[in-house]
């Protein structure tokens, strides 16, 4: 929230950025490889649209003139499940989410108790790149530039660290983390949330999970062997992802919510947490968040649902016969009668869309399946999902008719 401090650093950044880069083009004779390692990254490097931007932004800091940064606030209001209202106001640099908030507190402490939640996001934007944060920008540009010198390190052999002195600042180290885990997760301006019915500022939880080796053998003997390959296409990888949650509801009773966003091999795992008085629309929100800049191509949700229609009417299975939800991540009562099944939700950032819905029913003898509905018309992707869509240009605005 210090612009010129920011601006500052910014530049710096981005130039030091592809110094890094020039310095290996400079110096590729050390590597009797180097067009075949570099190579295959710059062709990576050159679809990634972030680290496109990175070029052409160095260009303008050097040679023309400091980044048209401008300082942005989007406000969102969100009703009991779904976005209601959006607008993107230019404030000034200096302005707070909680600044922005106290305007609205005020207002429903003149005009009476409201419903709903108001999000505030705070953003720097560069004219050319209007649609990601550049805070998450620039770690998007780190990731790259951390990868091919982590690939320069690997063509030549045995690298000792570097003896650099510790700085104040926790990510400044001798090691190179592409992941940026310093900064840890979400927005680098904290969003700011408010409950018009309460009166209450509220905020995301993110946590994250590293890979533990012990875990994941407990997680095979519980799950069953992993697929040898799976596909990286979202909507082929629909059917693979239904069978993981028949796999997790047939061992623990449940397959909670689980967002995957992919990009060719590259996959990021989100769990995702529904409670039953939040916006779902806002929580998928928060969880593409996590990812910053990263411009993943594909998304697959999967979790368990409530049909509109009554138990056991696509089973074949009388009511009486039918045993209660589990409640772990779900709430029993709201299911009011209806009908149990897995919902699988692929989205393709050319447009493409796929929903499998596989009813079913838990009784003494075990789980019962219902008739799988496959369908790849768009109509039945829930909207809770356009966070995804809105991601993609040309699609930011996909509303399908059964927004439910």
């Amino acid at each position: 929230m210090e612009p010129n401090e920011f601006r500052r650093f910014l530049n710096s950044a981005i130039q030091n950025s592809r110094g890094v880069t020039f310095l290996l083009q400079k110096r590729k004779a050390t590597w009797p490889d180097f067009d075949q390692w570099y190579g295959a990254w710059q062709s990576t490097a050159r679809e990634n649209s972030i680290l496109g931007w990175g070029v052409t932004a160095r260009n303008r800091v050097v040679k023309e003139e400091d980044l048209k940064t401008l300082s942005e606030a989007r406000i969102t209001l969100y009703g009991e499940r779904l976005s209601v209202a959006e607008d993107v106001l230019v404030v000034p640099p200096e302005y707070t989410p909680d600044d922005i908030l106290a305007v609205f507190h005020q207002a429903r402490e003149a005009s009476g108790t409201r419903k709903g939640v108001i999000r505030v996001q705070r953003r720097w934007v560069d004219d050319q790149l209007p649609d990601y944060e550049l805070v998450a920008a620039l770690s998007e540009m780190y990731r790259g530039v951390a990868n091919v010198v982590s690939l320069a390190h690997k063509a030549s052999g045995v690298v000792e660290p570097c003896d650099v002195e510790r700085f104040p600042r926790d990510c400044v180290t001798a090691l190179i983390d592409p992941e940026l885990r310093c900064v840890g997760p979400g927005a680098p301006v904290p969003d700011g949330l408010y409950d018009l019915a309460t009166g209450e500022r509220m905020g995301f939880r993110y946590g994250t999970i590293e890979k533990d080796d012990d875990l994941m053998q407990v997680g095979l003997e519980r799950y069953g062997p992993l697929p040898e390959k799976h596909s990286s296409d979202p909507i082929e990888h629909a059917p693979e992802r239904l069978e993981y949650s028949k796999q997790f509801l047939l061992a623990d009773g449940y397959s909670g919510p689980m967002l995957v966003l992919s990009r060719d091999e590259e996959v990021r795992l989100l769990g995702v947490w529904f409670d039953d008085d939040e916006p779902r629309e806002l929580k998928i929100a928060a969880s593409v968040d996590m990812v910053g800049a990263w411009p993943f191509t594909g998304a697959v949700y999967s979790s368990e649902t409530w049909l509109g229609v009554p138990r056991g009417s696509l089973l074949g299975v009388p009511p009486e016969e039918l045993l209660d939800s589990n409640d772990e991540y779900f709430t029993v009562s709201v299911a009011a009668g209806r009908e149990e099944a897995l919902i699988v939700i692929g989205l393709a950032s050319d447009g493409r869309s796929r929903v499998l819905i596989q009813p079913f029913g838990r009784t003494k003898d075990g789980i019962v399946w219902g008739p799988l509905t496959d369908d790849a018309t768009g109509r039945f992707v829930p909207r809770f999902m356009n966070p995804i869509w809105r991601n993609w240009p040309g699609y930011r605005t996909k509303k399908p008719e059964t927004a439910q």
